[in-house]
C-alpha cells in the first residue's frame, strides 16, 4: 500500500505542489484583506465625518457627489464605493 502511495505521489508531484502553493497564497490574501477591512470606515463614521452625503437619494461620494454602489465582500460584509471615481467610502459588516 505504501509503494502505491508513493507512485502516486511520484507522478503527481506537481499538482501537489501546484495546489499547495495555490492554497497558501489565497490563505494570504485572506488574511491581509481582512487586516485591512478595519481600515475602512463605518457607516456610521463616514457621515459623522462628511455630514453632507446624507441626501434622500442615498449616500454620495464626499469627493464627486455621486452615489455610492455596494460590492459583496463574502466573509465580512459589504463594502460601498463610488460609482464615478472609485473611491471606498464605507463599510457595512455582516451580522
Amino acid at each position: 500500500m505504501w509503494n502505491y502511495l508513493l507512485a502516486l505521489l511520484d507522478q503527481y508531484q506537481g499538482l501537489i505542489i501546484g495546489f499547495a502553493v495555490l492554497a497558501l497564497v489565497l490563505l494570504a490574501n485572506l488574511l491581509i484583506y481582512r487586516r485591512n477591512w478595519t481600515s475602512y470606515p463605518t457607516r456610521a463614521a463616514y457621515l459623522a465625518a462628511h455630514p453632507g452625503c446624507d441626501t434622500a437619494d442615498g449616500i454620495v461620494c464626499a469627493k464627486c457627489r455621486q452615489k455610492a454602489a455596494s460590492m459583496a465582500v463574502p466573509p465580512v460584509g459589504r463594502l460601498y464605493r463610488c460609482t464615478w471615481c472609485d473611491t471606498e467610502l464605507y463599510r457595512v459588516d455582516s451580522v
